[in-house]
């Protein structure tokens, strides 16, 4: 997994973080072992996992085309990606609209942004305007240094930045530029059809156990 705080941290005591806590209460409870391996970017938590090196990727987004490297499982919670600047937020109707004016925009390599960015990160016009950046601490330097005008995050890091990090002037624009369900993704060379029915069972007992947890995140972080 990549670093992406306060979602996954990792430091000298090892990895941490809501996403964290959420898969080891659901290996826990599904009686698996688990370690945190440490990735710079979901590109490459995808790379090794098609070499047979990584078995899980966790806060995974769901499209067809990872489905060759695993199996989703259930989903376990909920992701919001929003626009953050430095300034007000605006009415808007797309993603255009920010990208006409020139803006520049910081994302995480790898990740997946709704089906509206990905076909303006195709687009010849627009693609340019795209800043790819491997870890979080490096999207939010980029946007408080002023060299992007946008970082697309979850509200949840969006909050971290704003109270943990004391960056209380980025500003979290109400534009929904993709909500959807997160999952772990199985790799096919680690799971058997049984392995991932046990770790669904174990993310729909668990989702009381989660829900605290995002909440915890969400007010104290």
């Amino acid at each position: 997994m990549a670093s992406w705080p306060p979602l996954t941290v990792f430091d000298s005591t090892g990895a941490t973080g809501l996403d964290v806590e959420i898969v080891k209460a659901i290996f826990d409870q599904a009686g698996l072992c688990y370690k945190f391996v440490r990735l710079p970017s979901s590109a490459r938590t995808f790379e090794e996992m098609g070499k047979g090196i990584i078995d899980v990727s966790t806060m995974t987004s769901f499209t067809v085309e990872r489905q060759k490297y695993g199996i989703f499982s259930e989903s376990y919670r909920d992701e919001k990606m929003r626009l953050i600047s430095l300034f007000k937020p605006r009415p808007i109707q797309n993603l255009k609209a920010i990208l006409r004016k020139d803006h520049t925009i910081g994302l995480s390599i790898g990740s997946y942004y709704g089906k509206e960015l990905k076909k303006l990160l195709e687009h010849k016009k627009f693609k340019e305007q795209f800043v790819s950046l491997a870890s979080a601490n490096s999207r939010i330097s980029m946007l408080v240094k002023n060299r992007v005008d946008f970082i697309i995050d979850d509200i949840i890091s969006a909050h971290y930045y704003k109270t943990t990090l004391g960056h209380d002037n980025i500003k979290i624009w109400p534009y929904i530029v993709h909500d959807n369900p997160v999952h772990l993704l199985l790799s096919h060379k680690s799971f058997t059809p049984y392995e991932v029915k046990i770790i669904n069972g174990a993310i729909n007992e668990s989702q009381p156990k989660i829900d605290a947890i995002i909440m915890n995140y969400l007010v104290n972080n």
